[in-house]
């Protein structure tokens, strides 16, 4: 063998090595996003981006939540979307520097939200000049300025080294994972999961707190509150009760194969979910329900949701319906009730004074008498609370499911 053909195997084989290597090499990137939700307010979320050969792997991160999207690339175009929702990002990548749009489809109109993003960031929010933060309370009851009742709102945070982390927890669910910082008197926090986008500025005077709450494009409202280790929301009893014994009307009630829904004439303990798929509490009440069934199905409970959809057309929601519980892998029957109305979602079950919340559960004994109702869901983010519930649920559960 010539020295000439050494060299030439040499080289390829070094030039085998190096591809192989660069397609298999990951690389790990942090990344600061902002959506521009108008032409005055942008709201910031962090995120990860891990590249592995061509493939990208995006996560969400909501502080203790992160949200794994499944991307896809068309050139120098990605999509990422988002688990179990219809909403996805669509982005091109220009050296450090990212942009595109975050398109909703959980609207009864498409939301196309422009995107703009930067590597190397791991702060959601930067001041121009920093102060040492003040004492920030754990718990906070507050008061929304749009909320014409002032029905009580509880706020819980913990601050570490500048982070602050929390939620807000209102009667008809919480607002899941919030994120940010806190600077001398002043903090801001955002969360971001696919349906919605949401900013909480705020400011501690003493025991007091201040701020405004913003959602989506155009929803801006103030609030104020004081720090109270007591501060709790108004008893479920009052929110949503029974009225009468009218039965559960099916009437406009569909299966996922478009028929009518027929209930079942059994014996079970049923557990009725009021939900729909655009709302991110009801999923997360969905991952405890998923729970439910696994743990009491063979005991005799039986758990149906009821999903009220923005599809202004039955076979769109139908459509839509089927895709959803097949990725979020509902094992129990999942069924289409209505368009996404609590006036709708009322009419359904005429025994009680009102639905005010999506989701709204109920629990019937094996003779279909109602014996609990719970309003809105206190989800993950709530810590302590929403411990408290599982435990409480399941413990109702055992005693129907043992009379």
């Amino acid at each position: 063998m010539t020295m000439k053909s050494v060299s030439l195997i040499l080289i390829l084989f070094l030039s085998f090595c190096l591809h192989a290597q660069n397609a298999t090499t990951t690389k790990l990137q942090f990344w600061r996003g902002e959506l521009g939700m108008n032409d005055r307010l942008e709201i910031p979320f962090l995120f990860s981006l891990e590249k592995n050969g061509k493939k990208y792997k995006m996560t969400i991160l909501n502080g203790e939540e992160k949200i794994n999207l499944r991307c896809t690339q068309k050139k120098d175009s990605i999509t990422a979307l988002f688990p179990g929702i219809d909403a996805y990002l669509k982005f091109k990548i220009d050296g450090n520097e990212m942009r595109g749009y975050w398109l909703n489809l959980n609207k009864k109109k498409l939301q196309k939200i422009p995107l703009h993003a930067s590597v190397n960031q791991k702060l959601r929010f930067e001041w121009s000049t920093k102060e040492d933060p003040v004492d920030v309370r754990k718990k906070y009851s507050l008061v929304f300025d749009d909320d014409t009742e002032k029905n009580i709102c509880v706020g819980l945070f913990k601050v570490e080294q500048g982070i602050i982390q929390g939620t807000i927890m209102t009667e008809t669910g919480d607002y899941r994972f919030l994120d940010g910082n806190v600077n001398g008197n002043s903090f801001k926090m955002s969360t971001f999961n696919g349906t919605w986008a949401m900013l909480v500025e705020g400011q501690i005077i003493g025991d007091s707190i201040v701020g405004y709450f913003y959602s989506g494009s155009s929803y801006r409202t103030g609030w104020r509150g004081k720090a109270d280790d007591n501060a709790m929301l108004r008893k479920e009893s009052s929110l949503t009760y029974v009225l009468n014994d009218q039965a559960v009307n099916f009437f406009s009630v569909r299966s996922l194969n478009g028929k009518p829904y027929r209930s079942t004439q059994n014996s079970n303990t049923k557990l009725y979910q009021i939900m729909g798929s655009w709302c991110p509490n009801c999923l997360d009440e969905m991952v405890f329900f998923k729970e439910l069934h696994k743990e009491f199905a063979n005991d005799g409970l039986e758990i149906i949701a009821f999903a009220y959809e923005n599809q202004l057309e039955i076979s769109s929601a139908l459509s839509k319906l089927k895709k959803f519980a097949k990725r979020m892998e509902i094992p129990y029957t999942i069924c289409y009730a209505g368009s996404a109305s609590k006036e709708v979602a009322s009419a359904t079950f005429p025994m009680l004074n009102q639905i005010m919340s999506f989701p709204t559960s109920i629990l019937v004994d094996k003779n279909g008498k109602i014996r609990h109702v719970h309003t809105g869901f206190s989800g993950p983010a709530t810590g302590k609370v929403y411990e408290e519930y599982k435990e409480e649920m399941r413990g109702i559960i055992k005693t129907l499911l043992a009379e």
